[in-house]
């Protein structure tokens, strides 16, 4: 079983050298991988899936392509993406999944996480999301125009900009004792995750590993082989 993962592209709704690499990989994947993991924000931010942007759609399809050759695409919500939903499953032919998702052969019982539940340092992050996760916000918001949609993801953008700034890196990394909770609790042999942006496989007292993949920026970009209980955490130019 060979499977790919990749997390924190933050695709954004123009044209540049991340699209193209992500379609590259999508081209090549079916004949590489059984199956692609994508660990959240794909997107940098997701307002709907009624949103035709022509680079959103144009990303759907690609999308689409790569799962019609015969590869096995799932996702986890990111926190810049979380509103994707059935209509983007349905169009992609992706499969949504629920973060800490488990998944393991003859090798290695692994977990799959986008990162973010692991921040529980991070009270004003971790309060924020619970907000905006509630069916009540996410009804209110879908009922706004697109434009409104827009207006709105680029401030959040912006304050959560602002608020990094001025935290200490500790607290926007996972809590280590909640870490090995998780893994001890489920007998995890690997963790794998994103949202830190701190590329690195880490090994645990547990004897198991914690891999976290890199966001795709500064003209580079991340991606975890994983094949017969071996992983392979990697880089690559934009």
């Amino acid at each position: 079983m060979a499977i790919a993962f990749i997390s924190d592209l933050h695709l954004e709704p123009i044209e540049n050298t991340r699209l193209k690499t992500f379609y590259n990989l999508l081209s090549e994947a079916h004949s590489r991988f059984d199956s692609l993991y994508i660990i959240g924000d794909l997107f940098e931010y997701w307002i709907g899936d009624d949103d035709k942007h022509p680079v959103n759609k144009d990303i759907i399809q690609n999308i689409k392509k790569a799962t019609d050759s015969g590869l096995n695409i799932f996702l986890i919500h990111g926190n810049r993406d979380f509103l994707l939903g059935s209509k983007f499953e349905e169009m992609t032919g992706i499969q949504i999944i629920d973060d800490m998702t488990i998944i393991e052969d003859e090798f290695c019982k692994i977990m799959v996480s986008h990162g973010d539940v692991f921040c529980t340092d991070d009270i004003e992050y971790q309060n924020l999301k619970k907000t905006l996760r509630s069916e009540e916000w996410i009804e209110s918001f879908l009922s706004k125009s697109i434009e409104e949609r827009i207006d709105f993801a680029n401030q959040l953008r912006s304050q959560s900009a602002e608020s990094s700034s001025n935290k200490a890196e500790n607290i926007m990394d996972v809590n280590a004792d909640y870490v090995d909770e998780v893994v001890g609790k489920n007998n995890l042999d690997l963790l794998i995750h994103g949202h830190t942006h701190r590329p690195a496989i880490h090994k645990l007292d547990s004897g198991a590993s914690r891999a976290v993949l890199g966001s795709w920026e500064n003209n580079e970009g991340w991606i975890i082989e994983y094949k017969q209980g071996n992983i392979d955490l990697k880089s690559f130019p934009l």
